[in-house]
């Protein structure tokens, strides 16, 4: 009897040893796949794909818009430094913060010692300087390449991964397309004589406007708008000469804050007296913020342009800080 059970006892003890030998691979497989799903993988503005093995805890932010989509996360506690420029205008975001240069000039004495996870930046900038900053373990995402709405929609995804709060960010993200849609939704199959010209006022000494692959050309088309630098096919932010934009008459004019404190800067200008903008009032200026900084905040930009552009769809132009 007690030979029998031994015999019992061994045939299960190699049973165990089976499937020990069988089911523990297996279960590494698993592992290694969780571990694998739980990758974050993005490809920044610069073409630069990262793989981190979680979510970011400590970040260095010197692109404001960046800083925006971070607060609308809901994740402020990660950043743990910021531009200098923010710093300086005192904007609401950074109190308490000292600066740590700027997308042209980090500072790497001060990100060295703070030692975040990653630093966000602009495209562009000082190779040197960032390849030190890598060089130190840290990593260097550059924000997306903006020339229109759309990308928008990734820079938030991405961000939202890389803080681990992909759901978070997508949800923003589609809510802003959906914003974004129902503006242009009523504007978009207007024929081209319905559509005013405008001209954006970037700058005033130099005269300074949008070309077609910017950012802000895209926000006058999504709001039933034709940018007149477009019409041109001028790139970038260009010098414009007055007499060019005498010569295109605009319908309408929108110039920021920084460049006009009220419309009257601009009508009261003798310069501008002949141009239909001018006579008809329909010179509107706007905060900077909206319409400079690419993230979820471009839908207040979308809704100022869109009634400064049709008021007749939209109804009467109001400023949306």
């Amino acid at each position: 009897m007690l030979k029998k059970f031994t015999r019992t006892a061994a045939v299960i003890l190699v049973l165990a040893l089976m499937a020990v030998l069988f089911i523990m691979p297996g279960c590494k497989q698993q592992s290694a796949a969780g571990s694998q799903e739980s990758a974050i993988i993005v490809t920044d503005g610069e073409g630069n794909t990262m793989e981190l093995s979680g979510p970011v805890e400590t970040v260095i932010v010197l692109a404001p818009s960046v800083l925006e989509i971070i607060d609308a996360l809901g994740a402020m506690e990660r950043v743990i430094e910021v531009d200098n420029f923010s710093v300086s205008i005192k904007d609401p975001l950074v109190e308490g913060f000292e600066g740590a240069g700027d997308s042209y000039g980090p500072n790497i004495e001060r990100i060295t010692e703070l030692d975040p996870d990653i630093l966000i930046t602009t495209t562009g900038g000082p190779e040197d300087d960032y390849q030190k900053i890598s060089e130190l373990g840290i990593k260097v995402y550059r924000t997306v390449s903006i020339n229109g709405i759309e990308g928008v929609y990734d820079e938030i995804t991405n961000i939202g991964k890389l803080l681990g709060l992909e759901e978070k960010g997508e949800e923003l993200s589609s809510r802003l397309k959906q914003d974004v849609d129902e503006i242009y939704g009523k504007v978009k199959d207007l024929s081209d004589d319905q559509k005013p010209d405008v001209f954006y006022e970037m700058w005033n000494e130099p005269l300074m406007s949008v070309g077609i692959d910017t950012f802000i050309n895209d926000i006058i088309k999504k709001s039933g708008g034709k940018n007149i630098l477009a019409q041109d096919n001028l790139t970038g932010w260009p010098e414009y000469s007055m007499e060019t934009l005498i010569e295109k008459n605009p319908d309408v004019i929108i110039a920021p804050f920084s460049v006009a404190a009220d419309p009257s800067v601009i009508t009261g200008d003798s310069r501008f007296a002949s141009i239909d903008a001018v006579i008809s009032g329909r010179v509107y200026v706007v905060p900077d913020n909206p319409v400079s900084r690419p993230n979820q905040n471009v839908i207040k930009a979308l809704q100022m342009f869109s009634k400064a552009i049709h008021p007749e769809i939209f109804g009467e132009f109001e400023i949306i800080e």
